[in-house]
């Protein structure tokens, strides 16, 4: 995993939404003001060459397994809806098993473990493995146990097991407030338990003293049956508002989680996997569609179910200039 030794200086850059913009509050995100807010960080997410082969339509992504290997599998609006498992995921993974594709869960879902998620999905039904499960906080782990920041490290937003980077103290600062001006780096892994509160102490800490934000989980919302909730991205697009220095992010669309996932797919199947037989499933066009796009792999945006339920996409997709290879319904 030497190739995800990044960065080893922690260079604090300045980033300036337009002053024209403003956030919505929580209750009032809905998928265009998602766009919108996604469309305003635009400048820090990943580039990549604007693809102008038409964009392949089907009604289901059984339809289009034959022309994969291997699938990389977004967790809310793919397999899941809040608590609720999307109809017909499992019909359709079975079929692409029976292929030999190889499939892998790539979430964003941070504030708990990968072993968690396996659980959590293997109580809606669906069986994956230890190994078929990548989680943004894998990235974070392995990424800051290469690039160590100078301790202490406070960690926000955990819910499982005690987040451990070796030889690195890690505070977890739910536990204690008075500790957080003592820290020299923050992790925000995840907002569940987020509050006005605990946005106004680490607004005030980082203004105050700036210092390093890692970021594990670049999503702005997840969606559920009748609702979004928040998700971490969502409360530093105020902190970016308001002057707080660029965070640095650790999952879709950034670069290193797919690179874990390719050296995963490569370990699951025995073989090399060519990135034109990899598929990226995903409901967002910012950090799945625009993440697969920019290393290379082919995009599939599914529709029904997640962000972009009951939504004009392809004016969405005009907008955005993020176009995927394939657009799917549903499984």
């Amino acid at each position: 995993m030497e190739n995800l030794n990044i960065k080893s200086e922690f260079v604090l850059e300045k980033f300036k939404f337009d002053q024209k913009f403003i956030i919505p509050p929580a209750k009032n995100m809905n998928a265009d003001s998602v766009i919108n807010v996604y469309e305003s960080m635009r400048d820090f997410f990943p580039k990549y060459q604007e693809n102008n082969q038409d964009i392949i339509l089907a009604p289901r992504l059984e339809n289009i397994l034959d022309n994969f290997e291997a699938l990389l599998l977004d967790a809310f609006g793919v397999l899941n809806v809040g608590s609720s498992l999307v109809p017909g995921i499992n019909k359709t993974l079975e079929k692409a098993r029976q292929k030999n594709i190889t499939l892998l869960v790539v979430t964003n879902g941070a504030s708990s473990s990968s072993f968690k998620k396996r659980d959590q999905l293997a109580s809606l039904g669906l069986e994956f493995s230890n190994d078929e499960i990548i989680s943004s906080r894998e990235i974070a782990e392995i990424f800051l146990s290469l690039n160590q920041p100078k301790g202490p490290l406070g960690v926000l937003g955990n819910i499982c097991n005690n987040f451990n980077i070796p030889n690195l103290r890690c505070f977890e600062l739910e536990q204690d407030l008075d500790m957080f001006d003592e820290m020299n780096s923050f992790i925000l892994l995840g907002t569940l338990q987020w509050d006005t509160v605990w946005q106004e102490i680490l607004f005030n800490s980082l203004k105050a003293n700036p210092r390093p934000l890692f970021v594990a989980n670049p999503d702005l919302v997840a969606p559920h049956e009748k609702k979004f909730s928040m998700e971490p991205a969502y409360y530093v697009s105020h902190l970016l508002k308001n002057g707080i220095h660029l965070p640095f992010w650790l999952g879709k669309p950034f670069p290193t989680i797919f690179e874990l996932a390719i050296n995963r797919l490569n370990e699951l199947s025995g073989r090399n996997i060519p990135l034109s037989r990899i598929g990226m499933v995903g409901d967002t066009l910012h950090t799945d569609i625009l993440g697969a796009n920019s290393y290379g792999l082919k995009s599939i945006l599914m529709t029904k179910y997640g962000l972009f339920k009951n939504t004009n996409v392809g004016s969405i997709i005009k907008k955005t200039k993020i176009s995927p290879d394939y657009i799917v319904e549903a499984p």
